[in-house]
């Protein structure tokens, strides 16, 4: 999928694409880089960048669609971040940490739908994304709990959910209405 090499520090692994990269430390803090386009597919292309700010407890998605890729990283604080491609039904969970000495940046494609849960006091979750977001009309949701997808959410705190995500359809539903 990815013909360039990475750069010294940085490697590439399979499925969704994950991208590491070792941070800099010194005593003003750290640098690190997390996006290159020499390592991006070439249909990707980003458009537009969003973050969300939550705290612990927020499960925001199973959102996607069937044509942005994102480009998903956790600036501050912890993550439990789910994708779940619609086509395969192959589920990765991901722990993203913005304290941890090598910064991980996940590549969800087309047709996979993602979520994530804030697991510490407060989260940036930042992502680029290669089409505009034109609001939730546009998106498939997935019922934030779809026993399909069985997410196994942290439950060591309240559950924070929009009405959006807790009045989603099911996975089976999504399906019924999507084509391949």
């Amino acid at each position: 999928m990815v013909s360039a090499r990475p750069a010294s520090g940085t490697s590439i692994m399979s499925d969704n694409l994950i991208f590491t990269d070792e941070k800099y430390f010194e005593e003003r803090g750290n640098l690190y880089t997390i996006y290159d386009q020499r390592y991006m597919p070439e249909n990707c292309r980003f458009v537009q960048d969003k973050i969300t700010k939550s705290h612990r407890g927020v499960v925001r998605g199973f959102h996607g669609d069937n044509k942005t890729w994102k480009l998903i990283t956790c600036l501050y604080g912890k993550i439990k971040l789910i994708t779940f491609d619609v086509d395969t039904e192959k589920k990765n969970v991901y722990i993203l940490d913005g304290d941890d000495p090598v910064s991980r940046s996940v590549l969800v494609a087309p047709r996979v739908l993602n979520a994530h849960q804030c697991l510490s006091k407060e989260c940036v979750f930042y992502y680029k994304w290669s089409e505009y977001y034109t609001g939730a009309k546009d998106q498939w949701s997935v019922y934030y709990d779809d026993e399909t997808i069985n997410p196994e959410w942290d439950n060591t705190s309240p559950l924070i959910v929009s009405e959006r995500d807790q009045k989603s359809k099911s996975l089976k539903e999504l399906k019924r209405n999507v084509a391949s």
